[in-house]
């Protein structure tokens, strides 16, 4: 067995919960999310120049992860799987909890876009889903990812059934273009209404901060770059602005 893992980012402290945590994050997503700030994810070719792609047992990914062992234990934090969606590779995931740490908290980064079956044996393996749910309004969510959202909405009453409320995390973004506050709002009343009561509102203010230029990286290897207007932010959340790591990646799309 064999994870296709694009990027494992270590030391990352105050952007996935409580504690240092490492990112290990997935090839491959069923949605095309216009903003998508993973886009090298669905890439087809399977490598891009600039970012080596992994395949890694689970042993072999415990063996990377356990170098920052000390930092899990003395900050509550732990492993994050993110993506593309982690989702579709769920028996990998449910390998690599079954022989990591139990000290070690472990969360997942999801849009929970798929079959319930495939990714069911993780429920007992994850101390936190955070959910990405886009907007709630079906209409709304196929024209910003292309797809249907039942499969979410199947899955999120799944999961309330199996899962305590408090291990649950849904983010709800205002996408410009897409939907509007009433919008966010009705997705909030829908959640609540089927219990949730941890979620995270915030804004998408993607196309006001970053632009894509040519530009010469230390290693003078001209590679493409994206240049960050640290004035402008992707996502505000309680105030704080976030800009997310990948955006600190480069590669040549």
């Amino acid at each position: 067995m064999h994870g296709d893992v694009f990027k494992i980012a270590r030391l990352r402290m105050a952007s996935d919960g409580t504690g240092v945590s490492t990112l290990v994050a997935f090839w491959g997503c069923p949605l095309q999310c216009r903003y998508c700030i993973n886009d090298q994810c669905h890439d087809k070719k399977g490598q891009m120049k600039g970012i080596e792609r992994g395949a890694y047992t689970p042993e072999e990914l415990v063996e990377v992860l356990r170098k920052d062992d000390i930092y899990y234990r003395m900050t509550g934090g732990g492993i994050v799987f993110g993506g593309g969606e982690p989702l579709q590779q769920a028996e990998f995931i449910h390998e690599v909890c079954r022989i990591t740490d139990p000290s070690w908290v472990k969360r997942i980064e999801t849009s929970l876009y798929g079959d319930w079956r495939q990714f069911r044996c993780l429920v007992d393996d994850i101390d936190e889903w955070i959910i990405d749910i886009k907007d709630m309004n079906g209409e709304i969510y196929r024209k910003y990812t292309g797809m249907s959202n039942d499969s979410v909405k199947r899955n999120l009453r799944m999961l309330k059934k199996r899962v305590p409320a408090k291990r649950v995390r849904i983010r709800v973004p205002l996408i410009p273009g897409y939907n509007n506050e009433e919008d966010v709002m009705q997705s909030k009343q829908v959640l609540w209404n089927m219990g949730f009561s941890n979620i995270d509102e915030f804004v998408y203010q993607y196309s006001h901060f970053v632009k894509v230029e040519k530009k010469v990286t230390e290693s003078g290897d001209g590679l493409m770059g994206y240049v960050i207007d640290k004035d402008k932010n992707l996502g505000i959340r309680n105030n704080q602005v976030e800009i997310p790591d990948f955006f600190r990646t480069r590669y040549d799309p």
